[in-house]
């Protein structure tokens, strides 16, 4: 499935393992804790916090990863609609974004892949949206992300799941094979017609992944309908990528924390920060959670298409920016930037980052510590 190394843990939210099916009601925000007076509701639809509840509940099945969708409800009925909503939308994303499974009467990234060279496939909106807004970031980023780079991307996973089956036989490609790979990922070779709602790969050998950019892209998706469905306060972590909407109704908190995990996986020292936010995303982009080893050495996913190995200027790169769906791109862009590149670019995007690099030394944009509550926990 999708494949993007991202971890950011929930402080303050409790987000346990419950099953896929399972509700969980979490600390009844009662008057009494909330420290809320009783008033008037102006409308039907105005529900004061002192009304609200926790409800959390964990998903399994969808982008080769764990989902905590955490929200403030008045009652399990309510949450019940919202925790439908992401259920049935990150059922269908993950089968029409998916890059390496085929499923009957779907035409998804995969069909356009098996098709390459050969036909024209007509796929959904959605599908048409993603692949636009994948060439949208090849120019942003000067092609440091690709979605005609899935050759390569492939290979990288085949010889990493070899490694992680067989610890005694892991190895790794070899520069010709990722050298021939690397021939094939004109992003120009995607072609898509608006009119006939089709997309077509001209060359047979080019191969899109969109693990880049994809599963953001969804969760921003999935955000956005929770929004105009009524959803006023909650979390929708896709694989520790976390889209904040609107803010904590708790009083005296009003923001979110989010903690960073540190990429040495120190025991110690488990969180590289902890930033206190609300209605944003923070997305972390690092080396420590998909990778293998060859001869004591780390290799992990995030390919830098200029060498075809993976990336060795950060081992972590999180962003603070509204739209999930950029922040995904940007964090990964900006683990394989060097740092006075990747400060051009966040600039524009008016984001904030953190980078950490292999020596653990961090670095800040300008607007960071306005997050950062590290000092105060």
């Amino acid at each position: 499935m999708i494949k993007k190394s991202v971890l950011a843990l929930i402080l303050l939210l409790n987000l346990t393992a419950c099953s896929n099916k399972e509700v969980k009601k979490v600390e009844p925000a009662s008057k009494e804790s909330l420290g809320i007076e009783d008033k008037k509701k102006s409308s039907k639809d105005d529900t004061s916090a002192s009304e609200l509840q926790k409800y959390e509940t964990s998903i399994y099945d969808y982008f080769d990863t764990i989902t905590s969708f955490t929200a403030y409800c008045k009652n399990e009925d309510e949450y019940n609609k919202y925790k439908e909503l992401v259920e049935s939308e990150m059922a269908k994303y993950h089968k029409l974004f998916n890059n390496y499974d085929s499923y009957k009467d779907i035409n998804n990234i995969t069909t356009i892949n098996e098709k390459a060279g050969k036909e024209k496939v007509k796929v959904d909106q959605s599908i048409i949206d993603l692949i636009k807004e994948g060439k949208k970031w090849y120019k942003e980023t000067d092609g440091d992300i690709n979605i005609a780079y899935g050759r390569v991307l492939q290979i990288w996973s085949d010889y990493r799941e070899e490694g992680l089956n067989n610890k005694d036989k892991a190895r790794l490609p070899k520069d010709e094979e990722l050298d021939e790979a690397s021939k094939h990922k004109n992003i120009d070779a995607i072609e898509i017609d608006e009119n006939e709602k089709t997309v077509y790969i001209s060359d047979p050998d080019v191969q899109i992944d969109i693990g880049g950019i994809g599963k953001g892209y969804a969760t921003e998706l999935i955000k956005r309908d929770l929004i105009k469905n009524g959803l006023k306060s909650g979390l929708l972590s896709v694989g520790g990528d976390v889209a904040i909407i609107g803010n904590n109704p708790k009083k005296g908190v009003d923001n979110f924390k989010i903690a960073i995990k540190d990429p040495s996986l120190s025991e110690k020292n488990p969180y590289a920060a902890i930033v206190s936010v609300k209605d944003t995303s923070v997305v972390t982009s690092g080396d420590y959670e998909r990778f293998y080893e060859v001869d004591g050495k780390r290799y992990h996913h995030i390919i830098d298409p200029k060498t075809n190995y993976p990336s060795t200027n950060f081992k972590s790169v999180s962003v603070i920016l509204d739209d999930i769906g950029q922040a995904d791109a940007l964090s990964t862009a900006l683990f394989i930037k060097d740092l006075d590149e990747g400060k051009k670019l966040l600039e524009k995007f008016k984001a904030e980052a953190m980078w950490i690099d292999k020596d653990n030394k961090v670095y800040k944009s300008a607007g960071w510590d306005k997050f950062d509550v590290s000092d105060e926990n």
